[in-house]
């Protein structure tokens, strides 16, 4: 239920803000995800899922077209782990 902002280039519109709540924190594909009513449209992945403080939640990946409100970003630590691994190969 906390308050989370998107920020992206949602149809190459930059620097757009949307905000809503998130969701839920989940596994998919054996990853962190964090689940967020706040907007993710086609443009917007690799943008930031930020809480209300500006504290980076996430990075913007994917949403459900079939629902509403289905946004997921990468948890943080997830990609700050994944980014790790590859600098040591």
């Amino acid at each position: 239920g906390e308050k989370a902002i998107t920020i992206g280039t949602p149809q190459g519109l930059e620097l757009t803000a949307a905000e809503g709540i998130v969701s839920s924190k989940r596994i998919y594909n054996q990853s962190r995800v964090i689940q967020a009513s706040a907007p993710i449209s086609q443009g917007s992945s690799g943008g930031g899922l930020f809480d209300a403080r500006g504290h980076l939640l996430g990075i913007t990946t994917f949403y459900f077209k079939a629902g509403q409100n289905l946004n997921f970003a990468v948890a943080a630590e997830e990609y700050a782990g994944d980014r790790e691994e590859s600098a040591a190969r």
